[in-house]
């Protein structure tokens, strides 16, 4: 049976999508070094890389850089997002801290590297940096992680505190703001200027998240 091939306009919508969100992350990168407000800073510039880097997988023409480079860069970020993990289980006991999905995020990202595939005829992930075809992504694993990327979404739209996704229960974001959450856990304060407003911070997440796995079923 032949396989229905995505119209070619819903990649551009990813590829425009995410690079809207890169570009957004780096005015909050600007943002918080002019005001010093630095809490969410890694998350915001693995969203930069990470956007600028997807994007180039949907439109194969805006792909730039060899794939060792950004296998470097994920693997980095992978190793980052795990140890901030590991030091938020110890500083605030056990939970499921908000830099994990992030560590999952780094290494979706290298698995697009490591596992470059064609679908339909078209480029995808790493090809239009590799020479030939690798080896393919095992689809359970690949699976797995568009579910826990979809997963991170709902959850990120659902929550009635704003901002996790990029700072955390436990830490706030900006200490003149703060406001208890029931529960018995610190808060993400909500900022005053719009460009790292927690609320938009989530829906740039959430775009994220829905690309990768997007592209992770692609793979599949």
């Amino acid at each position: 049976m032949t396989s229905t091939p995505t119209p070619s306009w819903l990649y551009y919508l990813f590829g425009v999508a995410l690079l809207v969100v890169a570009g957004y992350c780096v005015v909050r990168v600007a943002v918080g070094l002019v005001t010093r407000r630095t809490a969410g800073w890694d998350v915001d510039v693995s969203h930069v890389l990470m956007g600028v880097s997807m994007a180039g997988m949907f439109v194969p023409a805006w792909a730039f850089g060899p794939s060792a480079v950004w296998q470097l860069i994920f693997g980095v970020l992978f190793v980052w997002f795990v140890v901030r993990s590991i030091q938020s289980v110890q500083r605030w006991g056990l939970h499921l801290p908000h830099a994990l999905i992030h560590a999952v995020m780094s290494l979706a990202m290298l698995l697009m590297y490591w596992y470059p595939m064609s679908t339909g005829g078209r480029k995808v992930a790493a090809m239009s940096m590799t020479s030939s075809p690798g080896p393919a992504l095992d689809p359970a694993v690949g699976l797995a992680l568009a579910l826990v990327l979809l997963g991170s979404a709902v959850f990120t739209l659902a929550s009635p505190i704003k901002g996790t996704s990029h700072y955390g229960r436990h830490v706030p974001a900006y200490p003149s703001g703060d406001a208890e959450h029931p529960g018995g856990d610190s808060t993400v304060a909500v900022a005053e200027e719009p460009f790292v407003s927690p609320v938009v911070g989530d829906v740039s997440h959430v775009v994220m998240c829905v690309g990768m796995g997007f592209m992770l079923v692609l793979m599949l």
